[in-house]
């Protein structure tokens, strides 16, 4: 069990997304995940490139795009208890700079979703947030 948003958690999305053949993107594109919480900023970016993609801390490069969120809803979606696009209309999701790139990646983050299926399984809400969200399940 990892805890999410942890060091570990970022190692094993970078791990299941290396190992996902169906990640591919051309052009390359960068989608930082920014997570406020009490006790300070967090988050991970995914990087899609010619060879696939790749999960950092958040930072480690510039991004295309930016979704910031706190952290229950990080978890929420983590989980898969609401999606992105209810959570934005909620306001509980902000998008900065190129929207447009998602728009365009449906089959590509719906395969990246399915990746971290393994990870999702084994992780841990991060300290603060309940098991369970006020969206419930979907």
């Amino acid at each position: 069990m990892v805890t999410f948003l942890s060091d570990a958690w970022i190692a094993q999305i970078d791990d299941a997304a290396r190992a996902a053949s169906d990640l591919a993107a051309d052009p390359p594109f960068t989608v930082e995940t920014l997570v406020h919480g009490a006790d300070g900023d967090t988050g991970y970016q995914v990087r899609f490139g010619a060879d696939g993609a790749t999960v950092t801390a958040r930072g480690a490069g510039p991004a295309d795009v930016v979704l910031v969120t706190d952290r229950a809803t990080a978890w929420a979606l983590h989980r898969g208890e609401v999606r992105a696009q209810e959570a934005f209309a909620r306001g509980a999701l902000k998008v900065r700079g190129r929207p447009e790139l998602l728009a365009a990646q449906g089959d590509l983050l719906a395969a990246f979703d399915r990746a971290l299926a393994p990870v999702r399984a084994g992780t841990t809400p991060p300290d603060g947030v309940p098991d369970s969200t006020p969206f419930g399940a979907r």
